[in-house]
């Protein structure tokens, strides 16, 4: 096969072509244009449709960010009989059931695959396979990015496998035994950016048999009654042109990786009006994960939904945990904030430098960083841990009062573990 064709809400949008290792090509149809314009970012904001090819570069970036990293990707590649850097024949056998609403291969026009009931133990066995096999499943049709191993299903009055490609509407994310901790610290973290209204999708520890993981509500999925819908979205890694194979994510490796290059993706601020935009945000995102001590918060741990007007929204912020917590935890900022990369430095007269550098007036800036630190006070005075430990809400009470009485997040050079436990 020389082409994969692509569907975006039913339209044939286009076709990907192979242009070696690690590369692809794509050109829209002509059904795309009529259905959403030249020019349209309706498919990745840095791949508009054209009537001619479109720049290789860019749409390497948008189709190989849809795989996985790391041990994932040479999982996936292995399956396939494939190499890792053969991204082309990586997409067919892995696009069907990927991030937004695109659907990847030959059967692309409807929707693909089919769901089978799974009970406790297949959902098990599963799981453990999720370090061999690229999420745990030996038929492909699927693939998420990241380098955490993942699993997806599909509720459907109960458990089923998303087979082929057909679509899931859940998350699995296992922990290995005796770090049970990290899917309850991840929850906990979650239900606190629930509190704030900065995300609405559930998120739970699950038991199946004797493994542990987190399953998470796919936000860009909506499901019915009686059929399933998707939403499509991509990552500011894919929407910025970052390289896919790569650590261009992190601002240390590649500089287009920044708060204010995702604030640039989205619709620019009124400066004189009260009315609350995405930039601001985008800001209550950033000044929640300084907070939390959440260091991975890294350009494919944001995401931009396109609307089928052909508008864009801020995504719910996803992936947050602790991370500067745990033992021998990352405190450096996977982006940086008023250029200060170790978070325990950073100040909210910093976070609002930051929101003052997309546009935001310095007014509006410090009534959301103020704002949203004061709620998540709230929210950790009010919420059980549960099973995660008390030491995570602690943590963060802390940060938050040293951020909200002018000092900065962690008013000591020692890791902030070490003086908590």
């Amino acid at each position: 096969m020389t082409k994969l064709p692509v569907h975006l809400y039913g339209v044939h949008i286009g076709n990907i072509s192979d242009r070696g290792p690690g590369r692809v090509g794509f050109r829209a149809t002509n059904e795309a244009i009529r259905a959403y314009g030249l020019g349209s970012t309706i498919l990745s904001m840095g791949l508009p449709l054209t009537v001619l090819p479109s720049d290789n570069d860019a749409a390497t970036s948008f189709f190989g960010g849809i795989l996985p990293e790391g041990r994932g990707r040479t999982n996936l590649a292995r399956q396939a009989g494939v190499q890792n850097t053969d991204l082309f024949a990586m997409l067919e056998y892995a696009g069907k059931d990927v991030p937004g609403a695109v659907i990847i291969g030959e059967s692309s026009a409807a929707e693909p695959g089919s769901h089978e009931p799974a009970d406790e133990h297949d959902i098990e066995k599963m799981l453990n396979r999720t370090s061999d096999f690229s999420m745990g499943a030996t038929g492909g049709g699927g693939s998420l990015p990241g380098i955490q191993p993942k699993a997806v299903l599909a509720w459907i009055d109960g458990w089923h496998f998303a087979r082929n490609g057909a679509m899931s509407t859940h998350i699995l994310k296992p922990v290995a035994v005796g770090e049970e901790w990290g899917a309850h610290w991840e929850a906990y973290c979650l239900s606190l950016g629930r509190k704030l209204g900065l995300l609405s999708f559930a998120a739970t520890v699950e038991t199946f048999g004797e493994r542990t993981a987190l399953v998470v509500e796919r936000y860009d999925r909506v499901t019915g009654p009686n059929d399933f819908e998707r939403i499509h979205q991509e990552d500011a890694a894919q929407a910025l042109g970052l390289p896919w194979d790569t650590d261009a994510k992190f601002e240390s490796v590649d500089r287009r990786a920044r708060h204010r290059s995702i604030a640039d993706l989205l619709p620019k601020v009124r400066r004189f009006g009260s009315e609350r935009g995405d930039r601001h945000v985008l800001l209550a995102y950033t000044t929640f994960n300084v907070a939390i001590g959440n260091t991975d918060a890294h350009a494919k741990n944001f995401s931009i939904i396109h609307l089928t007007t052909g508008k864009v929204r801020l995504a719910p912020m996803y992936d947050v945990t602790a991370l500067a917590l745990a033992p021998n935890g990352q405190q450096n900022l996977a982006l940086r904030v008023n250029d200060i990369a170790y978070q325990p430095s950073v100040t909210a007269e910093d976070l609002v430098l930051e929101g003052m550098l997309w546009g935001l007036p310095e007014s509006a800036a410090k009534e959301v960083v103020m704002g949203t630190l004061e709620a998540l006070r709230r929210a950790v005075d009010e919420t059980d841990p549960g099973q995660a430990d008390s030491i995570v809400g602690r943590y963060i009470r802390m940060q938050v009062d040293n951020l909200l009485g002018g000092k900065a997040a962690w008013a000591s050079e020692a890791p902030a573990y070490l003086r908590l436990f």
